[in-house]
This record gives structure tokens, sequence and C-alpha cells, in this order.
């Protein structure tokens, strides 16, 4: 009975190690990435400016959760990616994979970047 414990005992720590191992030998990132969400509302504090619930985020995959608060159709556009027109009182989101850098952002509409909708999101 004793003998049949160990072997028992011996083949689940043996299964135990087996993943995290592989892992290792294969060169795997065993860490979990965390992901990130920021709040973007468009048309706040005036019409053609953004405020970002945060001003940096860790590269990876970035969730932007885009509300307009304005009287106008907006979208947001950061790392080459851009987001569908989102319309007065109604949201959207856009997932994009951000490398680490300034990435900038702004708003596509014609001459809205230029009134003001655009800036740098910092990526760690």
């Amino acid at each position: 009975m004793r003998r049949r414990w160990f072997a028992v005992s011996a083949a689940v720590a043996c299964l135990a190690l087996a993943a995290p191992l592989a892992a290792f030998a294969a060169g795997a990132d065993t860490t979990a990435a965390k992901a990130t969400t920021i709040t973007v509302t468009a048309g706040k504090p005036t019409e053609f400016h953004f405020t970002l619930s945060k001003t940096s985020a860790a590269k990876g995959s970035v969730t932007f959760k885009i509300v307009n608060k304005g009287k106008l159709a907006h979208d947001f556009k950061i790392g080459g990616k851009k987001s569908p027109m989102v319309q007065p009182g109604k949201s959207t989101t856009l997932k994009v994979t951000l490398s680490a850098g300034k990435q900038k952002y702004q708003c596509t509409v014609p001459g809205h970047a230029a009134a003001g909708m655009k800036g740098t999101l910092t990526v760690k």
C-alpha cells in the first residue's frame, strides 16, 4: 500500500511540473499580460477635444471605449486603426495592439484634429 501511495504521489508531482517546465524549455513567457481599457470621451470639455481616462498604457492590447458627449459625430484613430463614426450620445469600442513609445491619436473628421481633437498617449 505504501509503495502504491509513493508511486501515485511521484506521478502527480511529475505532472504538476511538466507544463511549466515545457513552457520554460520552449522559451514561453509564463506571465499573463494585463489588458488595458481606456475611456475616450469625445466632445468634452469642448466639442473639439478628447478626454482620456488614462494618459499612459502598458504595451500590448488596449481597448478604447469611445463615448461621444458632443453635438457632432466623431471618430478615434490610434495605432493605425480607426473606430467607426460615433454619433452624439452613442459609444463604441476599438481594440488595438500598441508598441512602446508615443502613440498619436486624433479624430479624422476633416478639420477636427486641426481644431484640437488630437493628442499623444504614452505606451510603456
